[in-house]
């Protein structure tokens, strides 16, 4: 019987001269047995991982090929291997070799040339060679009879049942009777075995046998039958757990799926194509739609770079610039960013691109993502920028804008400091995006706030990312939004390092001028300190512990119940004054929130706001007491005019009659009479040119003048042309450097050229040569003018004096005039805001000077 021929595998191998071993496809040592020191003196795990062509003679290129065959063929190779023994001695082993496909495994048993053939060995006795039992493999190997009773065995095998099936394994046991297994998985493997001792040579993977109670397991199996003068009388069977590689396999499909399933929704397109032919191998929508072509359009490269490049100039440089950074094998170089692109309607896009080579399976994956809408923002921006950044440079706080959709448009070198971002990594990008963790702050509360009602908040928050307490103020815009913003983190620590040690700093919040208090959450009283009990007329000891609303009920509705809930809401400081009606008292109130509830400091302000109201009653006193001057000059100045003519009418009727009377009577009066009618004529004459002077300074710095850009030079020659007859008569050297053209009212410069011009032709000596220079300079604010003569000079401690109305220096006998002609020049000079001077000695000229601003303020 063959089962009485069957013996111990483990005896097996050690007897046999085979050498049994595995390679993987590259010809790689996987398993040696143990016996391949005897025959070749390498140990094991000296051959373990490297080549088999490094330890024979045979041509390296003929194992390659041979290698390439077996993975091609089913059936069985015999090959002739000239092993190079440890000693360097030559050692021909004749080798059977098989493929097995799914573990990608090549099988090798090796024998010394001069042993027997294999193929004439009885088969019988094939059952029980360690050809086809191989002892030391992980692999479980048996052959049966065609009853299924096991005719042998190796030791994995053996050890296999006994641990997952708790069975000993013996010879002639039925493989179809083993207990805890499935009858579902029975009948696979009864299946099995009567299709191979029908001549069929199986190779199958079987799924788990199914019972909880049996650690699961996928194998792949081998059957192949036995024949025995062509019948045959059994089968050899080889199994091998593939449970890693199908979890492998399993894993690989989930990832495959996973990653075609991102790929289809991911907002990026993506393309791969063979690098040698340049073909498409895969492209998902968004690529096609990014260059706004149809996938049919974009088969290859030389397609793709003709559609999207139409302009052949604009094309042959894309295709230099990114075949040349390909060429150069750095990936950081195969990233193009904003390249313009052309649609199949025409229209232009920009697009970030970016190729990532696989050169080893010669596969180039590209990635396209459309950032036209950036581009446009950017540009947008820039050009905003340009009128802003000078400005906002000089903030000295933090400075961002965004527009509407939270995008950033500038940002000024102090905010790019506390972002710890420059601007490059910022503009156009989403402010949310970028701090991600701000919108579990209540800045986006705020900012959301603002964007509703177009009206300005300001708030202090903690950003935990970067440990930092910011004061932020956000401002509505056309744009978008301006928001400022700046740390006061030391200023946050101190305050909540104050609230944390309140309790034994006592005598600190004792000392304080202001009055505090602090209450918990729900607005119980832990603290009050003496300034507080005095002001809010309450004891310590009946307030501790107590809530504020049932002390202060009256108080439930008011603005500073809503500021404190605000603050304890939105952790944030609250500012604001409140008048209590009961104590009749306004407090100036601070609330600052903490995690154990509110720190309120107050101060009474009521004369404060007593003092401001009475300053609201007295400008709005001093409101009416001016519309009344005003008035009141109105009257003054329309009295002044009529009176002027009443008093000229009979001043001219004295100086008429007194002209005839002398006329008349000359011969009958005798020298005293007519110097008395002189007197009268000459008194009634300066009388009136009083009353035309006065009115004249009544007029003077009052009426409203149209201000207009004027020629000086042109406005003197209209004044000299009336002073001609005085300067020609005097000979008079007159000496005018070029005049500027200066913002002025036309009337006023001729009043008051003519009056200083006509002074320094007046007071003059007798039979003196009279000069007069006009001059002027500037500085940034004035043009100052300076007309300087020769004449009569002015006592120091008159220089003030002769700007006020009727001050004379000399007796009309010897000048003529009222005394009026400097203060109008003063009172015109002062409406514009300029002034009038002068420097002088006696007996040696006057130099008199007056200013007039470039910058006119009526």
């Amino acid at each position: 019987m063959v089962e009485e021929k069957a013996i111990s595998l483990n005896k097996i191998m050690a007897l046999s001269q085979d050498i049994a071993f595995t390679l993987d496809i590259s010809g790689n040592f996987i398993f040696v047995y143990e016996n391949c020191e005897e025959l070749l003196g390498y140990k094991a795990d000296e051959l373990l991982h490297h080549n088999i062509s490094k330890f024979t003679a045979n041509n390296k290129n003929e194992i390659v090929e041979l290698l390439k065959e077996i993975q091609n063929s089913k059936s069985v190779k015999n090959y002739s291997f000239l092993f190079i023994h440890k000693n360097e001695n030559r050692l021909p082993l004749k080798t059977k070799i098989q493929f097995d496909k799914n573990t990608e495994i090549i099988y090798c048993l090796a024998r010394k040339e001069e042993f027997e053939d294999p193929d004439n060995i009885n088969k019988s006795q094939i059952l029980q060679s360690p050809i086809s039992l191989i002892n030391n493999t992980n692999n479980l190997i048996w052959s049966i009879d065609k009853d299924y009773k096991l005719l042998a065995f190796n030791k994995s095998m053996k050890d296999r049942f006994k641990s997952n099936l708790y069975y000993d394994l013996s010879v002639g046991v039925n493989m179809l009777e083993i207990p805890h297994l499935t009858e579902e998985y029975v009948k696979i493997w009864k299946d099995l075995y009567d299709r191979c001792f029908k001549g069929e040579e199986i190779n199958v993977e079987i799924a788990p046998n199914g019972n909880p109670e049996i650690e699961e397991a996928w194998i792949l199996a081998n059957l192949t039958p036995i024949y025995e003068d062509k019948n045959i009388i059994g089968l050899v069977c080889h199994s091998t757990d593939i449970t890693h590689k199908k979890q492998i396999e399993n894993e690989q499909f989930k990832r495959y799926e996973l990653i075609q399933n991102i790929i289809d929704h991911i907002p990026l397109g993506v393309a791969v194509n063979i690098i040698s032919t340049g073909q498409q191998v895969m492209m998902n929508k968004k690529f096609s739609e990014t260059y706004g072509w149809e996938e049919k359009d974009l088969k290859d490269v030389n397609a793709f770079f003709e559609k999207v490049y139409p302009d052949p100039t604009y094309r042959h440089e894309m295709i230099a610039k990114v075949m040349g950074d390909i060429a150069t094998g750095d990936v950081n170089k195969m990233q193009w960013n904003e390249i313009r692109v052309t649609t199949k309607t025409g229209d232009t896009k920009y697009i970030d691109a970016k190729n990532i080579p696989l050169s080893e399976l010669d596969l180039m994956i590209s990635t396209v993502q459309d950032v036209t809408e950036k581009v446009k923002t950017k540009f947008e921006i820039q050009k905003a920028l340009a009128d802003k950044k000078n400005i906002l440079e000089s903030i000295s706080d933090a400075f961002y804008a965004l527009d509407k959709d939270y995008n950033f448009t500038y940002l000024n070198k102090s905010a790019q400091k506390l972002l710890n971002r420059n601007e490059n990594e910022l503009l156009g990008k989403n402010l949310f995006k970028e701090f991600p963790e701000l919108s579990e702050t209540v800045f986006k509360g705020y900012l959301e706030k603002v964007k509703k009602s177009s009206k300005l908040a300001q708030f202090e928050f903690y950003f935990p990312p970067f440990k930092i307490w910011f004061d932020e103020c956000i401002y509505p815009s056309k744009e978008g939004f301006s928001i400022y913003f700046k740390d006061i983190t030391e200023r946050k620590i101190i305050q909540e390092e104050l609230e944390n040690a309140y309790e034994k700093e006592n005598e600190i919040l004792e000392s304080i001028s202001d009055a505090f208090l602090a209450v918990d959450n729900d607005y119980n009283f832990i603290y009050l300190n003496k300034k507080a009990e005095k002001l809010l007329n309450l004891q310590k000891t009946n307030a501790i512990g107590r809530n504020m609303w049932d002390i202060f009920d009256y108080t439930k509705d008011s603005i500073a119940a809503k500021e404190y809930n605000l603050a304890i809401k939105n952790n944030e400081t609250r500012s604001f004054d409140f008048y209590n009606d009961v104590l009749k008292v306004w407090f100036n109130i601070r609330a600052y929130p903490s995690k154990n509830g509110l720190s309120i400091y107050f101060t009474d302000i009521t004369h404060e706001k007593e003092h401001q109201k009475k300053l609201e009653a007295l400008n709005l006193k001093l409101k009416k007491y001016t519309k009344k001057l005003e008035e009141s000059n109105q009257e003054l100045e329309q009295f002044a005019y009529i009176a002027s003519h009443d008093l000229q009418e009979p001043l001219r009727m004295v100086s008429s009659f007194m002209e005839q009377l002398q006329n008349k009577y000359e011969d009958q009066l005798d020298d005293k009479a007519q110097t008395y009618i002189n007197f009268a004529v000459d008194g009634a004459k300066r009388m009136r040119q009083i009353i035309i002077d006065l009115l004249e300074y009544s007029r003077a710095g009052n009426q409203e003048e149209n201000l207009e850009q004027l020629d000086f030079n042109e406005e003197l020659s209209e004044v000299l042309s009336l002073l001609h007859t005085s300067l020609t008569e005097k000979k008079v050297d007159l000496n005018v450097d070029e005049l500027p053209s200066v913002l002025f009212s036309k009337t006023a410069i001729r009043q008051v050229f003519h009056n200083l011009i006509g002074n320094a032709i007046k007071y003059t000596l007798k039979d003196q040569s009279i000069k007069i220079d006009i001059s002027w300079k500037e500085d940034k604010r004035f043009f100052i003018f300076r007309i300087q003569d020769n004449g009569i000079g002015i006592d120091e401690k008159y220089h003030d004096k002769i700007f006020q109305i009727f001050q004379r220096l000399h007796s009309k006998s010897s000048y003529s005039g009222t005394g009026l002609g400097l203060a109008i020049c003063k009172k015109i000079l002062k409406k514009y805001g300029g002034d009038i001077w002068v420097e002088s000695k006696v007996g040696e000229g006057s130099s008199f000077f007056f200013s007039i601003p470039k910058k006119i303020k009526l």
